[in-house]
């Protein structure tokens, strides 16, 4: 990979000066020149070098060339100058998306235009953002769960509390309901003791 894909833009910036001594006017150069330059916030060096790669024959470099003229007058806040190249960018390449895109949403300044990286830088936001998402979820449904449980454990708690105290009611009914029979068995016995006592006397 070269130095610009890996974000090496200051290594990037001198290859390409580089291959201007060894080559002289490279269009091709001057647009390596500038992207790199563009990326470090050298945006004079960046624009010199735009409008240098502008020289070149093809309409597709000069279209991105026009592109990043664009971003960099953006940069530089002059907005006009900005929605002019963009425009200029469209009509070499109509089917430039980032270009439309830039165009139209700061001709209507509703947002600021995207650089090339942009839209990577975009999806990786939005990738972080969906898998930020999907954690928040998983934990939201873990608690849930939680809850689930520990109101299912308070439920079997409370049912098991219920049915010890049915138990117990029940043995106090059963010993009451013994010792009442047994009160009146002793009642019955002593009935018969008396009983017995007064034959006695009568006899």
């Amino acid at each position: 990979m070269s130095h610009y894909e890996n974000q090496e833009f200051e290594a990037a910036q001198q290859y390409y000066e580089s291959v201007l001594m060894e080559r002289g006017n490279n269009a091709e150069a001057h647009f390596g020149r500038g992207a790199s330059s563009f990326q470090r916030g050298d945006l004079e060096t960046a624009k010199q070098s735009f409008e240098q790669s502008l020289k070149s024959e093809d309409a597709s470099l000069q279209a991105k060339a026009m592109y990043n003229l664009g971003n960099t007058f953006y940069q530089n806040q002059k907005t006009e100058e900005a929605l002019a190249f963009y425009r200029k960018a469209l009509e070499l390449d109509p089917t430039d998306k980032e270009a439309k895109y830039n165009y139209e949403y700061l001709k209507y300044q509703q947002e600021p235009p995207k650089d090339e990286n942009q839209e990577q830088d975009q999806n990786q936001d939005q990738e972080n953002k969906d898998q930020e998402e999907q954690e928040q979820e998983k934990q939201d449904q873990e608690e849930e769960e939680q809850e689930n449980q520990e109101e299912e454990d308070e439920k079997q708690e409370e049912q098991n509390q219920d049915q010890q105290q049915q138990q117990q009611e029940q043995q106090q009914q059963q010993q009451e309901a013994s010792e009442e029979e047994k009160a009146q068995d002793l009642k019955q016995a002593e009935s018969i003791l008396d009983a017995l006592k007064q034959d006695e006397k009568n006899r």
